[in-house]
């Protein structure tokens, strides 16, 4: 995995971020690399599931084949996030909406999965200009990059950080 932003910008990502056990494939790949089988165990789902949306994010160009291990009875593959960041730009945010809520259903069901209930939830509604809207959303992108948010290692447990600024009805 680079430390580079993979930038979402067709139909396969799409359809790749569009379901919400792909968003927690690419959440337990955050970091590591797992192995089928670690990915099933991680997520409680059936080897044939995670293989299907593995390869589904593999096509989108989302995860790869890190590394493969003999193991007795074949190769044992692991896979990895190609990048450490997954970014939507404005321009195809606002071209697929859809995209948009699909991800905030992934958090959803990543927070559920979790147990545990979540360190800071907060949801607030303010009308603002063009301009506020940008400044808010540099803020927060800049707040989430690798260098803000340096990962701790094994030291201490992970944590999902959503954040958005969208357009209220």
């Amino acid at each position: 995995m680079d430390d580079t932003e993979r930038l979402v910008a067709g139909p396969a990502q799409f359809k790749a971020l569009g379901h919400p056990l792909r968003q927690r494939i690419l959440s337990t790949l955050d970091g590591r690399e797992s192995t089928l089988r670690d990915l099933s165990v991680a997520l409680d789902a059936v080897r044939g599931t995670i293989a299907y949306h593995l390869r589904v994010l593999r096509e989108a160009g989302l995860v790869e084949v890190v590394r493969t291990r003999r193991v007795q009875g074949g190769v044992e593959q692991y896979y990895g996030k190609t990048a450490s960041r997954t970014h939507v730009p404005l321009a195809v945010a606002e071209a697929a909406p859809q995209l948009a809520s699909n991800v905030i259903a992934g958090v959803a069901a990543e927070m559920a999965a979790s147990g545990a209930a979540p360190r800071m939830l907060a949801l607030r509604h303010a009308r603002l200009t063009v301009e506020q809207v940008e400044a808010i959303a540099k803020i927060l992108h800049d707040a989430t990059t690798p260098e803000a948010l340096p990962d701790s290692g094994d030291e201490g447990r992970r944590y999902g950080i959503a954040v958005t600024v969208y357009p209220a009805p």
